[in-house]
């Protein structure tokens, strides 16, 4: 009879319902973090959302003080307090692998144009070693200072319970703090980066190898940045706790951490409350859909997800919000190909230029940019070459670019070459307005680095 007049709290109640919330929350930041292959993010969404599930099925499985009915939790509670003590080192070792990629998308003095295989390489080492292997690590040694099975609590659910010795601080409780140390020293880099090349931001984002822009690295930079410092301060308190209340401690031996009724598992009431660490995890899911789940390319999806269930049938907003949605996704082929066309039109512009050099007299500045070919030339190779297909994104409003045919071009291959342009430029605010003119305009010329993409003629 007790079960059945025992309350149920109010906790007990907002506790599941809210991380259920959370972790529906966390799914669109999930998948786009996913779509991005950004491993470190995804990972820590996914050990949040896991204790999330842990936050939902403990507190109804055991959602009141009537421990005479409760069930002892052999097997479910032996997978989550594992789980539990690898996302100890997990979720700050997440944050290490995040704050590590923002510093070296803005580490100028290493900058390369394509990433080495060593450095891919390492790169996934130090994400797998992290997000991966210290957790199993952390797994693997817990048995060590294991003095029970574990700690059923009311709400909460299955707690570990710790050896009361220095093998418990070695090996658990100092570790989450290390690493959020480390991740404290990449934060540290990361800030003054930021403010060292604030002007040259975009830019460098921009010749980065990384699907960066500026409005995803400063939303990943801040959440990583506000759940550090917020970790920090509790993981110092745990271990400073911990650390208190285990004293005095005892010279650690194998028989002393696990003892005969070692299997015995420990039953708790709360009265109705929860622990605040439990709050975290739910707290975290909102925070990804601020940061995450609000920007654009989390409304396309919601988009389609309404057009995919029929809604699009009932609000003819949800239509032209596909379309647009679906020009959107499609600008990135036009997009490649202007770019694709721009360096074609830059490459043929060398090419005419260093052609015509070979018949100049060297003090010839004749601007090749002003041999504009006529449209009905154009017209002529555009027909005869079959490059309508090709030339068809370009404006048709008067340009001064010159079109020159692929028969005088050279075969490209996939290589780093270099290509120049020059254009007449009148410097105002100059030191020289004294000196005597020069016989030509000034040139500026302006050379980029290119990766050329393979073309066959």
């Amino acid at each position: 009879m007790a079960s059945s007049v025992a309350p149920v709290s109010s906790q007990a109640i907002l506790l599941p319902v809210t991380a259920f919330v959370s972790v529906l929350l966390s799914i669109i930041p999930l998948v786009l973090h996913c779509k991005n292959r950004n491993v470190a993010a995804s990972s820590l969404i996914l050990w949040y959302i896991l204790l999330n599930i842990f936050n939902i099925t403990n507190a109804l499985i055991w959602p009141t003080d009537d421990i005479d009915s409760w069930w002892d939790g052999k097997g479910l509670c032996d997978f989550e307090v594992k789980v539990m003590i690898a996302s100890y080192v997990a979720i700050p070792g997440t944050l290490v692998c995040i704050f590590r990629t923002l510093a070296q998308v803005l580490d100028t003095s290493r900058a390369n144009l394509v990433p080495t295989q060593s450095q891919r390489w390492w790169n996934h080492a130090v994400v797998l070693s992290f997000c991966a292997i210290a957790p199993v690590v952390a797994m693997l040694t817990h048995y060590v200072y294991q003095s029970n099975r574990y700690i059923l609590y009311a709400i909460a659910g299955c707690l570990n319970n710790y050896d009361r010795s220095w093998v418990t601080l070695v090996l658990a409780w100092i570790w989450p703090l290390i690493i959020c140390l480390i991740a404290g020293y990449y934060c540290v880099i990361v800030l003054h980066r930021l403010t060292k090349y604030r002007s040259q931001f975009g830019d460098i984002l921009q010749s980065a190898n990384s699907n960066l822009t500026k409005s995803r690295f400063m939303r990943l930079f801040l959440i990583a940045f506000i759940m550090l410092w917020a970790i920090i301060p509790v993981q110092t308190y745990v271990v400073a706790s911990n650390i208190i209340v285990t004293q005095p401690w005892h010279s650690y031996s194998w028989s002393v951490a696990h003892p005969p009724d070692w299997n015995e598992v420990i039953k708790v009431p709360v009265e109705g409350h929860v622990f605040y660490d439990r709050w975290i995890p739910v707290a975290s899911g909102y925070m990804f859909f601020i940061f995450f789940g609000s920007g654009r390319d989390a409304f396309v999806m919601y988009r389609a997800i309404l057009g995919f269930l029929g809604f699009g049938n009932c609000f003819t907003s949800l239509q032209t919000s596909s379309a647009n949605g679906s020009s959107a996704s499609g600008s990135l082929g036009s997009r490649a190909k202007l770019l694709f066309n721009r360096r074609w039109t830059t490459t043929a512009r060398a090419y005419s230029n260093n052609s015509a050099d070979a018949s100049r007299s060297p003090h010839d500045y004749h601007d090749i940019e002003k041999d504009a070919v006529s449209p009905g030339e154009q017209s002529k190779w555009r027909s005869r070459y079959g490059l309508r297909w090709f030339l068809r994104g370009r404006p048709s409003a008067p340009s001064r670019e010159t079109a020159i045919p692929l028969r005088h071009m050279a075969e490209q291959t996939t290589t780093i070459r270099t290509n120049a342009w020059a254009g007449v430029s009148q410097s105002r605010g100059s030191s020289d307005h004294g000196a005597a003119p020069l016989p030509d305009d000034y040139i500026r010329v302006k050379q980029v680095i290119k990766q050329e993409s393979e073309l066959h003629v």
